[in-house]
């Protein structure tokens, strides 16, 4: 180190230790501030997409000779030297003294014009940076991101060969997974780096696609050949898994913009661990369903940024969680089986992503999006108005197809409708897929994404909290565990486990009781039923199951002679519920 140029006039080195130079009325005079020479040898900007933070890099040299290793420490943590004995070791001494610290701290930023500067980028996907959009990932040449822990597999790789282009048109025709698995998980591939976009244009992606089979059924495998797109991965490289904390989980999903991830193995082996993963299941689908992340604060109080999840998820499970209406409203259901993949198809495929070439093909797709879409300022504009156009116009085209279902499924099919144009699109630029055969494929994933939409909304359904009460109820009448009087029957002591009374017309149900037999019979199953019975009532009365009168959901009624306040339900479409074959319970 040169000793004069690195610090300022101010400081120099006497015998290896640092010394500040300073006037008394004698002159000039000389004092020890520690026994070694510290300088910055890197300042680094943090980028995570929100907020930028400093840290800085250190090195120095001991008064006997040692070199002191360069360390990384936040900037803010500079002046308090906490950092010193953990690092450099205990012989490292300040000496005694004011402003001591502030001294040498003065002087190690003194050194900071020698000191190289970068931006680490902690955030992956699509940054404007100097002007120009460039789309980040670790291993690229032009920008430094660094991603934390178990996301090390996400790598950028150079542009594909038209020979490896021609991949992508195998997976599409003959891949190795049937169509209704493949086509769907490969719109979600290519629709995840146009999230960005999609959030600017007001139709952001929120949606997990879940993929549920049996243990065998190499759906963790066939996650892992969909996230290699964006790096290396295997069945057992995934990034996140329900072994992980739901804060873990969202931590991450924030850095991961614009690209796919997976959370595997929702398989829980037991009602605790069951109740534990069904929790973290509900945050995770819906913080992606939502978007929107949690409230936090500083050391300070001041409120910090929300960090929501800004790519695209899979979810593996053995069966799908226990988590109500709304949360299976979230995610989209794709149901594997033993057959459901060709092993030797899978195989080939492992091997070209593991050589890197499906990551070459993302590249490829994405300098593609770049040069077509983000050239000019105009050009993006017309870009945005393209994306919102397409989703309004894929979900207003789903609503008259007749599929009655939740509003959620709409815009998944649109969204995945949209992934699925923009990677044909692509394909058929590069000249890998003629104009018939791309119109082809996407009429085919139209029809298996309105087929899966249908199935959907048979899911979404049957967790309804009222057509959950409905099949509960049933169950127990016809196990014997609960029962209903004839209306007009005058028992002065009516059994214990008496809900209600009925005629050919009406359930008579009396409603607290009801429902505390249908919520303690699904805590012992392990399932939830959180809802009240004064919300269940308003719910019955509202897809009219229930009679209510004169603004009330329950009415007075004359059984076994005496007045009482009961819930009317209508047996005719009680039994559309609980003997269309569509649900079974078993008690």
């Amino acid at each position: 180190m040169d000793d004069f140029n690195r610090y300022s006039p101010r400081f120099k080195l006497v015998d290896g230790c640092l010394t500040e130079i300073h006037m008394t009325r004698s002159g000039p005079a000389e004092r020890k501030l520690c026994n070694f020479a510290p300088y910055l040898t890197e300042e680094i900007t943090l980028d995570d997409g929100v907020e930028t933070s400093s840290r800085i890099k250190l090195r120095g040299t001991h008064q006997n000779g040692r070199e002191l290793p360069e360390i990384e420490i936040a900037g803010s943590d500079l002046p308090a030297f906490n950092w010193l004995p953990d690092h450099w070791g205990m012989d490292c001494i300040l000496e005694v003294g004011k402003n001591i610290k502030e001294l040498v701290r003065y002087a190690i930023q003194t050194t900071a014009d020698h000191a190289e500067r970068k931006t680490v980028y902690t955030v992956t996907g699509w940054k404007k940076i100097e002007g120009q959009w460039e789309f980040l990932l670790p291993g690229d040449d032009a920008h430094t991101v660094k991603l934390p822990g178990k996301l090390h597999g996400f790598r950028a790789e150079a542009k594909a060969s038209a020979e490896e282009l021609s991949l992508l048109r195998m997976l599409l025709t003959n891949g190795p997974a049937e169509k209704e698995i493949l086509l769907p998980l490969l719109a979600l591939t290519f629709l995840s780096p146009l999230n960005h976009f999609l959030a600017l244009a007001e139709c952001e992606p929120k949606f997990v696609l879940f993929l549920i089979g049996k243990t065998g059924s190499r759906k963790s495998t066939l996650a892992a050949l969909m996230l290699s797109f964006f790096g290396r991965f295997t069945a057992t490289e995934l990034p996140m898994s329900f072994q992980d904390t739901a804060y873990s989980i969202l931590y991450h999903a924030f850095s991961l913009k614009d690209v796919l991830t997976c959370v595997d193995d929702f398989h829980p082996a037991s009602r605790f661990e069951e109740a534990k993963l069904t929790a973290t299941a509900q945050t995770v689908l819906r913080a992606f369903g939502d978007r929107v992340g949690r409230g936090r604060l500083r050391p300070d109080v001041t409120p910090m940024e929300a960090r929501p999840p800004q790519g695209n998820a899979i979810v593996t499970a053995e069966f799908p969680p226990d988590i109500g209406e709304s949360g299976t409203a979230r995610y989209f259901a794709l149901e594997m089986n033993a057959k459901s993949v060709d092993l030797n198809r899978l195989s080939f495929f492992q091997a070209q992503a593991a050589q890197g070439v499906l990551a070459r093909c993302m590249r490829s797709y994405l300098e593609w999006l770049r040069g077509v879409f983000l050239r000019r300022e105009e050009s993006e504009k017309s870009f945005l108005f393209l994306l919102k156009d397409s989703f309004q116009s894929y979900r207003d085209e789903f609503r008259a197809s007749g599929i009655a279902c939740h509003g959620r499924v709409e815009e998944t099919v649109a969204w995945l409708r949209i992934g699925m144009d923009y990677l044909l699109r692509f394909l058929l630029d590069a000249n890998v897929l003629g104009q018939a055969e791309a119109k082809q494929l996407g009429d085919e994933h139209e029809a298996l994404l309105y087929q899966l939409a249908a199935k959907q909304a048979e899911s979404i359904a049957e967790d309804r909290p009222t057509q959950k009460f409905l099949r509960k109820l049933h169950a127990l009448l016809e196990a014997g565990q609960v029962c209903l009087l004839p209306k007009d029957s005058c028992e002065e002591y009516p059994p214990s486990n008496c809900v209600g009374r009925e005629d050919d017309t009406y359930w008579y149900l009396f409603g607290d009781i009801a429902h505390k037999a249908v919520r303690e019979w699904c805590e012992r199953q392990g399932e939830s039923f959180s809802v009240s019975c004064k919300g269940l009532l308003k719910a019955l009365a509202e897809e009219g199951y229930l009679e209510p009168a004169q603004g009330q959901n329950t009415r007075a009624v004359r059984l076994g002679g005496k007045p009482k306040r009961v819930a009317c339900l209508w047996k005719d479409k009680i039994r559309t519920v609980t003997e269309a074959g569509l649900f079974t319970e078993n008690v």
